[in-house]
Order: structure tokens, then C-alpha cells, then sequence
């Protein structure tokens, strides 16, 4: 009766496991199905590996990627070049390069499904389907990055070498063949060779109950294959490129390990799979004890040489990733204990209330899961800041999630469009701190930034033909996550001071070069230190002259006219009238502190953009910009001397204290026209000029100028872009091709609205429907009216930080 219940527990809890696993395995489908028809680069590793690529599949030959990081395309590539050159081949099946390597990538992760199936052998075979259920395995399996790939070739070398079916030197030399694909995929994934060398050490010491025969021969020559075959691809790639493979697929690699960041990743991986890791220890157990400690030698191997590379998860910029190889090696072991197990007399009421017992904690490693897309954000949270974890099944279960991701990728790729056709309208080179928005456009990143500051933090890399770009404004277009995220502080320096953010799109900030104007030669000399002003730069008024009031958008042009220049130096710029006397006072040191003259070319003008705040009782008249330089120690080298004119005259602009910045009078005349405070809301930033024309942000809308004429900036169509849920119809069921009932929108901001774009949605507790230049919103019972603050969300400040030009705060900001 016992072995009865104990078998029946056993059949029930199994189907519980298979339903389980199944649901598992949808999600995973799922997600694969979605992100293969997802257009552009996801995660952040996709973008670099989505440009090599390309250039493969271009014609580029593979040694030219490895090249001189300084120089165009500014390639960091940071693996051996197996992965790239197998995507590249498929890419000219699929087309599409994007496409291509996630197919390779999906490929591995099957292959390692199949792989360990095949070492644990039929009894137990089923459960190699747990590693599609591993949370960062179905994350990671359809997105274009190298590590399954590497998992699969690392894991069939281990079959390989214990495949006795093979002859003697064919086993080794094929094993080692395959372990050299893992390593010319991914160097740090060194537990699959590990294993194949220890496996076939192992039956050439006799640790086997019937030693093979030819052990040695299999054993040389996979070594023998190894060192010549991967050996040979390193030395050849390293001689042919000068030296740079090193440098890239080294040296860019060795960022610092931390112990904190090591043990939070640590903790929330055990915190969702700690029981794995007991079946792992049954599993061993049980296969010890019944004689089978032939077949752990090899998977113990692969499990310590997976657990030492996931301590390397607590190198900067690492991710769950590194936990490839140990849960690999965890379903293995467990895989070996049931087939164990499995394959014992049914009389043998132990073994079945072993496998009851193994069954219940593979559930528990199941219930739980972290969800992949974040629940609020348009971003996808990803399992380095999991939303909490909660139940595979309910509500907000997997399906759920799903549903979610569905939507959050239809959102992301209208955006992702978008932001396309805006980069390739700027480029051909912009700068962004996600490479994927540059290589997803065709464009090419300027830096890949997190590659870059790893060789940077090494003195390995130079940043000043970076910062000599950014300076000068010659980079069209920056497109940032956050204004930090990997950039030096020299990079943030100039990019808050040159360039001023131009609206966002999703969640990625635009930065322009805020417009110059023509360079004229100043009115006198201004030369000390080693440098001299080699021109002036002033934007043009939004009228006829410049206001009382307004933030005049002033660059200086330097040039390094001595090889060793005085350092620390700051310039002074003043406004001047009835001779010498002061209206305004600004000092700034010399580009913004972040690259000092001795760094400068000596050809070449770099600029160093000073705006200056006009006194709002300023009378009208003509002033002089007069510009000085100090030392370090406050003295002045040079006075301020006067380098330009400028003509200044009331013209009916505002100064709004509550915000504390200044509305010239053609914007002004627009704002009340619009209904002012009701309508717009206060200004959020001063008006900029770029090259397209000025812009000037309030609460709920932004201002921009083309021409001589005047336009409502389509913030409502802009946002709906990244709006995650949809409709068509209004809540009474009606069309939404006006507006919905239930909206009390006074008769004056109608004509300001533009038309829908949506039907109502249910949006933070507020129903809401949006239009071109707008987002109305209502209680559920409808007593309560208000417009969305678009103007404010465009901008994406975080509370309590002010619009960053001319040289807001930063300090603690995040995405």
C-alpha cells in the first residue's frame, strides 16, 4: 500500500511539473516569437554586435573590425569573431543582420537544451527543458548576443569527448574543435572545455571500471587540436591586426570586480532557484551512491568551472549571463540523480519517494518567477532590476506578463522608428550612450560608451578627439538614455553646456548643438596664456534686437597658440556700457574645466560656449560683449576686453519668477494667444536656439519657431508614441474621431487641441484620451478636468532638477 501511494504521489506531482514546464515553455516560445519580429536592437549588447555584423555582411573582412578603436567605424569588439562571422553567413539567408544573430542565438540555446539531454541520457532527458525555463536563458535566447552559442559548443565537446563510439583521435580532435568554438565565441565560458579535458583525463588515469583502450590518443589530441587550432586563430588575428585583437578582445574585457555587485546577483538568483540547486545536490548524492561516479566526474567539472565563472558576475557591466554554465551544470546534475532514480527496481519504494521529493522542489524552483517587463515603464526591467518576483500562474502570472510585452515592444518600435529617421536625418556619426539606437538607424555611434570607459579607466583609450567634437558641436545629434550611464564627467561636462535636449522620445533624451551663429574676429586682441580668442559666435535675436532679460547664446572660438599653455584657466565675460561700466558678469572656466589647452590641436579653433543673462532693466541701446581670461588663483591675465557689439531693446517679453526664466515677446505673444497659464502652464526652460530654429518649453506644451512663423510643438503625437495601452473608441462605445463625451473642455483651448489620436484609456487611475497637441484627462466620475503636463514629461527631469542648459544639475539623476 505504501509503494502504491508513494508511486501515485509520485505520477501526480509529476503532472504537475509537466504542466508547469509546458507553461514555462510557452512563455518562452512566446517571448522568442515576439522578439523575432522585433526591428531594431533591444538589449544593449545588441547594438556593438549588431554594427560588426553589418560590416561583415557587407564585405568587410573580419580583421578589419579588430582595428584601431580612434578610428571610423569606432569598434569595440569584444569577442573572437566565431559568433560574428556565423551571423554574417546567415544574415545572407535572412537579409537582415539583426535577425540573423538572434537566430544563431536561439540556435544555441536549443543546442544546449539538446546537448544536455544527450549527457543526461533517456531516463532522465526531459529535464534539459528546465534550461529554457532558466529565467535569464529565455530572456537572452532570441536577442543577438554570443554566450548561447558559446554554452552549446562548450557542452556537445563534452559529449563528444565521451562519445566512445568515435575512434580514439577523431573524439579528441573533434572535442577539441568544439571547445575551441567556445572559446573563440566567448573566452570566459571555460566550464564545457574543462569538462571534455577532465572527462578524458579521466579514462586515460583508469579512473573507469574498464579503462578505454586508446584514452591517451584521445586525450593528446584534443589537446593537441586546442592549442594548434586556437592557438593558431589568436596568434594569426593578433599578427594581422597589428596587435589590436588583443586590445579589443582582452583589454576592453577587463573591467573591475566588485564583491557588492557579485553578491546581489548571487542573492537574487538562489532567492528564485535555491531549489535546483538541492535537486543538483540529490541528484549526486544518489548517482554517487549507486556506483555512477564516472558519469559526475565530468558534470561536477562543468559545475565548479561554471560556478567560478559566475563569480565573475560581479565584474562591472556584467550581468545574469555568467550564470549560463551553473545552471547548466545544476540541471545535469539533477538530470543524472533522476535518471538514476528512474532506472531502479519499481519495487524500490525509496526511489520513488526520491523522485516524489525531487519533483516537489523542481515545482518550487518554478512557481516564482521575476518578470521581464516592467509593469509601469516603457522599459523592459530585465533581471538586473526584476520587478518583484511573484506567481508563474493568477493574475499576474506569465500570461500577464506576456500580454505586457507585447505591448511594451509595440511601443518601443514606434519609437524606435522614430528615432531612426531621426538619426539618419543627423548623421552620418552621432553620439549615444545606447549603440543599438545607431547601429538599429544605419548610422554609426561615435563610441560604444561602455566599451570605451572600460579602455578609458585603463589607459587604454584617449578621449579628446571625442571632446573636441562635442565642444565644436560637430556631432548633430546625441540621443541618451540618461545623461550619465558610462559618459566621463568630461563627455557630461560639455554635452550640458554645447548641446541643450531638444524633447524626448520614449525614454531617450535628444540633445542638439544649441546654434552658434557666424563666427566674426573679435573687436580687439585677446590673447594670454598660451591661447587667444580666435572668434566670436553670437546667435541671432527672435527679433530685431536683443531683450532686457534674455539668455544671449554666446560661443568663443580659442585657439593654443604655445606648446605648453597655462592651465586652469577661467574666462570672464561681460556686458559693458558707457564705457566700462557693468551691466553683467559671467565666469566659466575654460571648457567647462574638461579639456585643458596642452590638449588642444594647434590648427584647429575650439569653441567654449558662455551664455550670458541679460539684465531685465537693461535701457535700450547698443552694448559691448567684453571677454577676459584668470588664472588659477582668480588674478586676471588678460582684462576683458571688448570682442562684440550688441543691440538691445525692449520688445515685450516676460520674466516669470516662478520658474525663473525669461519668454521673448514672439513666444510670449503665442503663449497668451494659446491662454497662457491655463493652456500652457509656466516656462520650463529658456528659449534655446538650434539649428532648426528656437524652442521654448512650458508645463503642457512647447514652442517652436520656423521661419518667422510660430508652431505648437506635436507633443501629444510624439508621447502617444510610447504609450503602452490603445484605444479606438471612446467609453461610450462611439468612434474616436472627436473628441470623447465626458471631457470638460472649456471652448477657448478646443482649437489648441488638434485632432484624436486615441479613444480613452485608463491611465494611472485617470481616464484620458490623447490629441496631436494634447492629453485630456477626467476622473472616473468625471468632476475632475486637466490637460497632461506634455511640456514637462518631454522633458524627462527628474524632481527637483532644472532644464540643463546653459549647465543644470546632474548630480543622482537616472533614466
Amino acid at each position: 500500500m505504501r509503494r502504491s501511494a508513494l508511486r501515485w504521489l509520485h505520477w501526480v506531482m509529476l503532472g504537475a511539473l509537466a504542466g508547469l514546464l509546458a507553461l514555462y515553455l510557452w512563455y518562452a516560445a512566446e517571448h522568442v516569437r515576439l522578439l523575432l519580429a522585433f526591428p531594431f536592437p533591444l538589449d544593449y549588447g545588441e547594438g556593438p554586435l549588431l554594427a560588426q555584423v553589418s560590416r561583415l555582411a557587407g564585405g568587410e573582412p573580419i580583421w578589419r573590425l579588430y582595428a584601431d578603436p580612434a578610428q571610423a567605424p569606432f569598434l569595440i569588439v569584444n569577442y573572437p569573431p566565431l559568433y560574428l562571422l556565423l551571423s554574417a553567413g546567415m544574415s545572407w539567408l535572412t537579409g537582415a543582420p539583426l535577425a540573423a544573430g538572434r537566430l544563431v542565438a536561439l540556435f544555441g540555446a536549443l543546442a544546449s537544451a539538446a546537448a544536455l539531454a544527450a549527457l543526461i541520457g533517456k531516463r532522465g532527458a526531459w529535464l534539459a527543458l528546465f534550461w529554457l525555463a532558466v529565467p535569464v536563458v529565455r530572456e537572452w535566447m532570441p536577442l543577438m548576443r554570443v554566450d548561447l552559442l558559446g554554452v552549446a559548443l562548450g557542452l556537445w565537446a563534452v559529449w563528444v569527448a565521451g562519445h566512445e563510439r568515435l575512434p580514439p583521435i577523431w573524439r579528441g580532435a573533434l572535442a577539441g574543435l568544439l571547445a575551441v568554438g567556445c572559446l573563440l565565441t566567448k573566452p570566459s565560458l571555460i566550464a564545457g572545455p574543462l569538462a571534455a579535458g577532465v572527462l578524458l583525463l579521466a579514462g586515460w588515469i583508469q579512473l573507469r571500471s574498464h579503462p578505454e583502450a586508446h584514452a591517451r590518443r584521445a586525450l593528446l589530441a584534443f589537446l593537441a587540436t586546442a592549442a594548434l587550432a586556437g592557438g593558431g586563430v589568436v596568434a594569426g588575428l593578433a599578427w594581422v591586426t597589428q596587435g589590436w585583437f588583443l586590445l579589443h578582445v582582452v583589454a576592453a574585457n577587463a573591467n573591475r570586480w566588485e564583491l557588492a555587485l557579485a553578491v546581489e546577483f548571487w542573492r537574487q538568483q538562489l532567492a528564485l532557484r535555491w531549489p535546483l540547486l538541492l535537486t543538483a545536490l540529490i541528484g549526486t548524492v544518489v548517482a554517487w551512491r549507486a556506483g555512477q561516479r564516472v558519469a559526475l566526474i565530468p558534470a561536477l567539472a562543468y559545475l565548479l568551472a561554471g560556478t567560478l565563472g559566475a563569480i565573475g558576475v560581479g565584474k562591472v557591466g556584467a550581468y545574469a549571463n555568467y550564470f549560463f554554465e551553473w545552471y547548466a551544470g545544476l540541471i545535469w546534475l539533477t538530470g543524472i540523480g533522476w535518471r538514476t532514480l528512474a532506472g531502479a527496481p519499481r519495487s524500490h519504494w525509496p526511489s520513488a519517494a526520491a523522485l516524489a521529493g525531487l519533483s516537489t522542489l523542481l515545482i518550487a524552483s518554478l512557481l516564482y518567477y521575476p518578470p521581464l517587463w516592467d509593469a509601469n515603464r516603457l522599459r523592459p526591467a530585465g533581471l538586473i532590476e526584476p520587478s518583484p518576483p511573484r506567481m508563474v500562474v493568477g493574475q499576474y502570472g506569465v500570461w500577464a506578463d506576456a500580454q505586457r510585452e507585447a505591448a511594451v515592444l509595440a511601443a518601443l518600435a514606434r519609437v524606435d522608428a522614430s528615432l531612426a529617421a531621426e538619426a539618419q536625418a543627423a548623421g552620418p556619426v552621432i553620439f549615444t550612450d545606447l549603440p543599438g539606437l545607431a547601429s538599429g538607424a544605419g548610422v554609426t555611434a561615435r563610441i560604444p560608451v561602455f566599451e570605451f570607459r572600460q579602455l578609458l579607466d585603463q589607459g587604454l583609450a584617449d578621449q579628446t578627439a571625442i571632446l573636441r567634437e562635442l565642444a565644436n558641436g560637430e556631432l548633430p545629434l546625441v540621443l541618451l538614455d540618461y545623461l550619465g550611464n558610462w559618459l566621463t564627467p568630461e563627455m557630461i561636462a560639455i554635452i550640458r553646456h554645447r548641446y541643450a535636449q531638444d524633447g524626448s522620445l520614449g525614454v531617450i533624451d535628444r540633445y542638439r548643438p544649441v546654434a552658434t551663429g557666424p563666427a566674426q574676429p573679435p573687436l580687439q586682441p585677446v590673447a594670454t596664456g598660451g591661447v587667444q580668442l580666435a572668434g566670436v559666435q553670437l546667435a541671432p535675436p527672435l527679433g530685431a534686437a536683443y531683450e532686457p532679460g534674455q539668455l544671449i547664446a554666446l560661443s568663443l572660438q580659442w585657439q593654443r597658440i604655445a606648446p605648453q599653455p597655462a592651465e586652469g584657466l577661467t574666462v570672464v565675460v561681460r556686458v559693458l556700457f558707457a564705457g566700462d561700466r557693468v551691466a553683467a558678469h559671467s565666469e566659466l572656466p575654460l571648457l567647462y574645466g574638461a579639456l585643458p589647452p596642452a590638449r588642444w590641436p594647434t590648427a584647429a579653433p575650439i569653441e567654449h560656449m558662455q551664455p550670458i543673462a541679460l539684465p531685465l532693466e537693461l535701457l535700450p541701446g547698443t552694448y559691448q560683449l567684453a571677454v577676459g581670461l584668470r588664472d588659477r588663483a582668480g588674478n586676471d591675465l588678460i582684462a576683458p576686453q571688448p570682442v562684440a557689439t550688441l543691440a538691445v531693446e525692449g520688445q515685450g517679453g516676460a520674466f516669470f519668477a516662478e520658474t525663473g526664466y525669461f519668454v521673448p515677446a514672439r513666444l510670449l505673444q503665442t503663449w497668451a494667444e494659446l491662454g497662457a497659464v491655463e493652456r500652457a502652464g509656466w516656462p520650463l526652460t529658456p528659449a534655446v536656439p538650434f539649428g532648426w530654429g528656437w524652442l521654448q518649453c512650458f508645463e503642457r506644451v512647447c514652442l517652436e519657431t520656423h521661419g518667422s512663423a510660430i508652431h505648437l510643438r506635436p507633443l501629444g503625437r510624439e508621447l502617444y508614441l510610447a504609450e503602452t495601452n490603445r484605444s479606438a473608441h471612446c467609453a461610450d462605445g462611439t468612434s474616436a474621431d472627436t473628441l470623447c463625451p465626458g471631457y470638460a473642455v472649456p471652448a477657448e483651448l478646443l482649437t489648441s487641441l488638434g485632432q484624436p489620436l486615441s479613444g480613452d484609456i485608463l491611465r494611472n487611475g485617470w481616464i484620458v484620451q490623447w490629441t496631436d497637441y494634447a492629453r485630456l484627462e477626467r476622473s472616473a466620475d468625471g468632476a475632475t478636468f486637466g490637460l497632461g503636463r506634455l511640456g514637462d514629461e518631454t522633458l524627462r527631469l527628474p524632481p527637483g532638477v532644472r532644464y540643463r542648459w546653459p549647465g543644470g544639475e546632474i548630480g543622482g539623476e537616472g533614466g
